[in-house]
Protein backbone atom coordinates (compact mmCIF):
# COMPACT_ATOMS: atom_id res chain seq x y z
CA UNK A 1 0.00 0.00 0.00
CA UNK A 2 1.29 3.87 -1.28
CA UNK A 3 0.73 6.15 1.73
CA UNK A 4 1.22 9.45 1.07
CA UNK A 5 1.54 11.91 3.41
CA UNK A 6 1.29 15.80 3.67
CA UNK A 7 4.30 18.37 4.26
CA UNK A 8 4.28 19.57 7.88
CA UNK A 9 3.82 22.84 6.40
CA UNK A 10 0.37 22.12 4.43
CA UNK A 11 -0.92 20.24 7.95
CA UNK A 12 -0.25 23.30 9.94
CA UNK A 13 -1.94 25.96 7.04
CA UNK A 14 -4.82 23.00 7.28
CA UNK A 15 -5.12 23.09 11.00
CA UNK A 16 -4.50 26.89 11.47
CA UNK A 17 -7.62 27.37 8.68
CA UNK A 18 -10.03 24.81 10.29
CA UNK A 19 -9.52 26.76 13.90
CA UNK A 20 -9.76 30.41 12.39
CA UNK A 21 -13.38 29.03 11.40
CA UNK A 22 -14.13 27.07 14.98
CA UNK A 23 -13.82 30.78 16.20
CA UNK A 24 -15.22 33.15 13.68
CA UNK A 25 -17.93 34.83 15.85
CA UNK A 26 -21.90 34.62 15.38
CA UNK A 27 -23.86 36.91 13.06
CA UNK A 28 -25.42 39.46 15.08
CA UNK A 29 -27.85 41.80 13.84
CA UNK A 30 -29.55 44.82 15.21
CA UNK A 31 -32.48 47.30 15.02
CA UNK A 32 -32.89 50.43 16.07
CA UNK A 33 -35.35 53.60 16.09
CA UNK A 34 -34.77 56.30 13.30
CA UNK A 35 -36.79 59.11 11.76
CA UNK A 36 -37.58 58.22 8.35
CA UNK A 37 -38.68 61.01 5.90
CA UNK A 38 -39.99 59.68 2.40
CA UNK A 39 -39.86 61.24 -0.86
CA UNK A 40 -41.44 60.11 -4.10
CA UNK A 41 -38.53 59.80 -6.89
CA UNK A 42 -37.33 63.71 -8.31
CA UNK A 43 -39.47 65.40 -5.62
CA UNK A 44 -38.59 67.59 -2.94
CA UNK A 45 -41.15 67.44 -0.55
CA UNK A 46 -41.69 64.66 1.62
CA UNK A 47 -44.94 62.47 1.55
CA UNK A 48 -44.30 61.11 5.05
CA UNK A 49 -41.99 61.90 7.70
CA UNK A 50 -42.25 59.82 11.04
CA UNK A 51 -40.32 56.60 13.26
CA UNK A 52 -39.21 53.88 11.50
CA UNK A 53 -37.52 50.86 12.56
CA UNK A 54 -33.60 50.15 10.74
CA UNK A 55 -32.24 47.14 11.00
CA UNK A 56 -29.02 45.60 8.94
CA UNK A 57 -28.07 41.88 8.71
CA UNK A 58 -24.95 40.77 6.68
CA UNK A 59 -25.13 43.48 4.98
CA UNK A 60 -29.22 42.95 4.31
CA UNK A 61 -30.88 46.16 5.08
CA UNK A 62 -34.85 46.24 6.30
CA UNK A 63 -36.51 49.68 6.92
CA UNK A 64 -39.83 49.61 8.38
CA UNK A 65 -41.81 52.79 8.26
CA UNK A 66 -44.55 53.97 10.12
CA UNK A 67 -48.19 52.30 8.89
CA UNK A 68 -46.04 48.62 8.59
CA UNK A 69 -44.62 49.18 5.09
CA UNK A 70 -41.56 46.98 4.89
CA UNK A 71 -38.63 47.85 2.40
CA UNK A 72 -36.30 44.88 2.04
CA UNK A 73 -32.90 45.45 0.47
CA UNK A 74 -30.68 42.67 -0.59
CA UNK A 75 -26.70 43.60 -1.37
CA UNK A 76 -24.90 43.87 -5.09
CA UNK A 77 -22.09 42.68 -3.99
CA UNK A 78 -20.20 44.23 -7.42
CA UNK A 79 -21.49 47.73 -6.84
CA UNK A 80 -20.50 49.60 -3.99
CA UNK A 81 -23.62 51.35 -1.73
CA UNK A 82 -26.04 49.30 -4.51
CA UNK A 83 -28.88 47.57 -3.14
CA UNK A 84 -31.44 45.17 -4.98
CA UNK A 85 -35.48 45.85 -3.47
CA UNK A 86 -37.77 43.02 -3.20
CA UNK A 87 -38.71 43.43 -6.63
CA UNK A 88 -35.16 43.49 -8.15
CA UNK A 89 -35.13 46.83 -9.04
CA UNK A 90 -31.72 48.80 -8.42
CA UNK A 91 -31.37 50.67 -4.99
CA UNK A 92 -28.02 53.34 -3.80
CA UNK A 93 -26.98 54.43 -0.67
CA UNK A 94 -25.62 57.28 0.55
CA UNK A 95 -24.47 58.27 3.99
CA UNK A 96 -25.57 61.66 4.91
CA UNK A 97 -22.80 64.27 6.43
CA UNK A 98 -21.71 64.11 9.81
CA UNK A 99 -22.90 60.55 9.90
CA UNK A 100 -26.89 61.75 10.73
CA UNK A 101 -28.03 58.72 8.83
CA UNK A 102 -28.59 57.24 5.03
CA UNK A 103 -30.01 57.80 2.06
CA UNK A 104 -31.84 55.14 0.36
CA UNK A 105 -32.47 55.76 -3.24
CA UNK A 106 -35.55 52.97 -4.44
CA UNK A 107 -36.57 53.56 -8.52
CA UNK A 108 -40.15 54.90 -6.93
CA UNK A 109 -38.54 56.79 -3.94
CA UNK A 110 -35.75 58.02 -1.51
CA UNK A 111 -35.92 57.22 1.87
CA UNK A 112 -33.97 59.12 4.60
CA UNK A 113 -33.22 57.27 7.87
CA UNK A 114 -32.26 59.78 10.72
CA UNK A 115 -30.09 58.06 13.60
CA UNK A 116 -31.56 60.47 15.82
CA UNK A 117 -35.55 60.36 16.09
CA UNK A 118 -36.24 64.10 16.68
CA UNK A 119 -38.93 65.91 16.31
CA UNK A 120 -40.74 62.37 17.40
CA UNK A 121 -39.79 60.46 20.62
CA UNK A 122 -39.10 57.29 21.41
CA UNK A 123 -41.73 55.92 23.45
CA UNK A 124 -44.51 58.48 22.77
CA UNK A 125 -47.37 58.70 19.71
CA UNK A 126 -47.96 61.67 17.92
CA UNK A 127 -51.19 62.24 20.21
CA UNK A 128 -49.21 62.00 23.47
CA UNK A 129 -50.22 58.68 24.87
CA UNK A 130 -46.96 56.29 25.60
CA UNK A 131 -46.40 53.62 23.32
CA UNK A 132 -44.20 50.92 23.67
CA UNK A 133 -40.97 50.68 21.51
CA UNK A 134 -40.23 48.46 18.52
CA UNK A 135 -39.67 44.84 19.31
CA UNK A 136 -35.94 44.26 19.50
CA UNK A 137 -35.48 48.19 19.95
CA UNK A 138 -32.09 49.41 21.16
CA UNK A 139 -31.73 51.91 24.20
CA UNK A 140 -32.48 54.86 21.21
CA UNK A 141 -28.97 56.12 21.13
CA UNK A 142 -28.10 56.19 17.05
CA UNK A 143 -25.88 53.72 15.43
CA UNK A 144 -21.74 55.18 14.74
CA UNK A 145 -20.65 54.55 11.61
CA UNK A 146 -16.63 53.81 11.88
CA UNK A 147 -14.71 53.87 8.88
CA UNK A 148 -11.95 51.06 9.10
CA UNK A 149 -8.81 49.90 7.26
CA UNK A 150 -9.35 48.83 3.70
CA UNK A 151 -12.40 50.00 3.20
CA UNK A 152 -14.12 48.41 5.17
CA UNK A 153 -16.98 50.18 8.03
CA UNK A 154 -18.16 49.18 11.01
CA UNK A 155 -21.91 50.19 12.36
CA UNK A 156 -21.22 50.19 16.57
CA UNK A 157 -24.99 49.93 18.05
CA UNK A 158 -25.69 50.24 21.59
CA UNK A 159 -25.52 46.52 23.30
CA UNK A 160 -21.87 46.12 21.87
CA UNK A 161 -22.82 45.05 18.37
CA UNK A 162 -20.84 45.59 15.59
CA UNK A 163 -21.68 44.95 11.99
CA UNK A 164 -18.75 45.34 9.61
CA UNK A 165 -19.37 45.71 5.79
CA UNK A 166 -17.77 47.25 2.87
CA UNK A 167 -19.00 49.65 -0.12
CA UNK A 168 -20.92 46.83 -1.68
CA UNK A 169 -22.67 46.30 1.83
CA UNK A 170 -20.82 42.69 2.00
CA UNK A 171 -20.65 41.74 5.38
CA UNK A 172 -17.42 40.85 7.39
CA UNK A 173 -16.59 38.63 10.43
CA UNK A 174 -14.42 40.33 12.74
CA UNK A 175 -12.00 37.59 14.17
CA UNK A 176 -13.17 36.60 17.96
CA UNK A 177 -10.59 36.87 20.24
CA UNK A 178 -8.80 34.07 22.15
CA UNK A 179 -8.45 34.55 25.89
CA UNK A 180 -5.37 34.45 27.12
CA UNK A 181 -4.06 32.56 30.34
CA UNK A 182 -1.69 32.78 32.73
Amino acid sequence: MNRRSLPISQLSAALLGAAALMVATPVLADTVDARCDVYPAGDDRATSSGLCTFSQRQGFVSIELKGGQRIELKPNEATPNAYFDAAGEPAKREILEANRGQVYRLATQSIFVYWDPAPFKKGVSEGGASVAPASGSSSGNPPEIVPLLLGIHQVKFDGGCRVNFNKAGKYFRAPRKIPQHS
